[in-house]
């Protein structure tokens, strides 16, 4: 008996049973809807980074027609909206956007990207309260569930389908009395449950492999093959993890039934109550401060600092002597005063911030251990990765913009504190954010430990399934 006749008549039986036909039908349904869902997601988020882009230049533009009107002898009228004032040139008036567009495979995963900001209006305003507090409005409900793309698919729904496939391709054939049918030509048991497995294999995660590239072809993550790449290792090895499982199961000699209730409480455990203690246990052991603290802390750090504008003016000009020698003498200059109080409101605020950041990479380094021990974990960090929607990205992408928001102060703050006079050069030579992409290296770096990780979990589960499927003899 060859691998081409098992494959034969697995085809066979396959086409016979309607309800596993039926299932194969629904998941390539669910697949093409979880891409479509995907896809429907990044244009979403492309639709909202164009339209903040194209508020930015509406802004550019009107500010030099301001700017022009003004130079021209127009009256600016509200001085708190005058262009030619620093504080109001380097503040929302004349703010940048920074912007962070979809991965190269968003449309197969939206990973972190409904719940992290994916742009800010970079202003001398801009502090730590702007990262925690800047988002897209969205429905809680949505944010909870999380979105159905194909990444849902394959790590939740995939695993059902390789094990409603394999659950009994052993103990069915034993039960039927065709294994000791089986085992009277010269083959070994070994080799017929490897040659099922495969033909399985081949369907499902062929099925999945060609999912992925349609859904990278039709939104260009063809161009990044790299990527590509990397997802579908995470799935060939996730599929490998649970194909090895149900082959385990099986050489353990129960009845059917028995294997079916094992896997489904495997697939239960593993995939989703892990991952939900993990989540649950993080937020116990290392709870985060509340977002109401940071915003009372704002709110009570602003109104002392109208009372000791001057004193701050003294204290910051201290701690930067290098641009005390541009002040203005007149104390009643409120833009050096005013910008002196936000200096005062970000300090305190920042060590909320501090804080929030400090619990909340405890709950990520505790999150990251459980997932040693989850394969759907390891698979959703990868996946994530490969897609850039994963919390990496997204830090890279903020610290980009906190470096490019020391760049907007370090341009405007000096002429705020020597109340100099902004002209049309100097607004359209204030600066520009430019995102650079993280390196290759780096994304396949941190990638590498989880799969690793999945794969040797993978392999804990099919060498001790092809060792004892080698002692399987007759009809036993």
């Amino acid at each position: 008996m060859t691998i081409r006749t098992v494959f034969r008549n697995e085809m066979r039986l396959l086409a016979a049973d309607r309800v596993l036909l039926s299932s194969l039908v629904l998941f390539v349904a669910l697949f093409a809807y979880a891409i479509a869902n995907g896809f429907a997601w990044v244009a979403k988020q492309e639709g909202t980074v164009a339209a903040v882009q194209a508020a930015e230049e509406e802004r550019g533009a009107a500010l030099a027609a301001e700017l022009e009107r003004i130079a021209a002898g127009g009256d600016p009228g509200s001085p708190f909206r005058d262009p030619r004032a620093a504080n109001v040139l380097g503040g929302n008036l004349g703010a940048r956007t920074a912007v962070l567009g979809p991965g190269p495979l968003a449309s197969l995963s939206v990973g972190q990207s409904d719940l992290l900001p994916y742009y800010y209006d970079v202003s001398i305003y801009t502090n730590e309260q702007t990262f925690l507090q800047n988002g897209e409005v969205e429905n809680p409900l949505n944010l909870m569930v999380g979105r159905f793309d194909l990444a849902f698919v394959i790590i939740y729904l995939l695993p059902l389908l390789i094990l409603a496939l394999s659950y009994n391709v052993l103990s069915g054939e034993r039960e039927q009395g065709t294994l000791a049918l089986t085992l009277s030509q010269p083959v070994a048991v070994r080799d017929v449950v490897v040659a099922k497995l495969l033909f399985r294999a081949l369907l499902v995660v062929g099925l999945a492999l060609g999912g992925s590239l349609v859904g990278a072809a039709v939104w260009g993550g063809l161009g990044a093959p790299v990527r590509l790449a990397l997802w579908c290792g995470a799935v060939v090895t996730y599929g490998l993890f649970w194909f090895g499982t149900a082959a385990w199961v099986n050489t353990l000699g129960r009845e059917s039934s028995w294997n079916a209730t094992v896997l489904v409480g495997a697939w239960l455990g593993l995939v989703v109550v892990l991952p939900a203690v993990g989540n649950i246990a993080a937020g116990i052991l290392h709870p985060l401060p509340s977002r109401v603290e940071m915003i009372n802390t704002a709110r009570e750090a602003s109104n002392e600092s109208v009372n000791r504008r001057s004193e701050l003016l003294a204290r910051y000009l201290e701690d930067h002597p290098e641009m005390a020698g541009g002040v203005v003498d007149d104390v009643t200059g409120t833009a050096a005063l005013s910008w002196a109080a936000t200096e005062e409101v970000n300090r305190q605020v920042e060590g909320v911030a501090v804080r929030f950041d400090e619990q909340l990479s405890k709950q990520q380094a505790l999150v990251s251990r459980y997932r040693l021990v989850s394969p759907a974990l390891l698979a959703q960090s990868v996946l994530n990765d490969a897609a850039g929607s994963g919390d990496a990205r997204f830090a890279h992408f903020e610290a980009q913009v906190r470096t490019f928001a020391e760049e907007w102060r370090g341009y405007f703050v000096p002429a705020i504190l020597a109340g100099q006079v902004m002209t049309a050069e100097a607004a359209m030579g204030r600066p520009e954010f430019v995102y650079s992409e993280e390196e290759l290296s780096v994304v396949l770096g941190r990638s590498a430990m989880p799969l690793a990780m999945l794969l040797t979990l993978a392999l804990l589960a099919v060498v001790p399934a092809a060792i004892r499927l080698g002692r399987v003899r007759g009809g036993g």
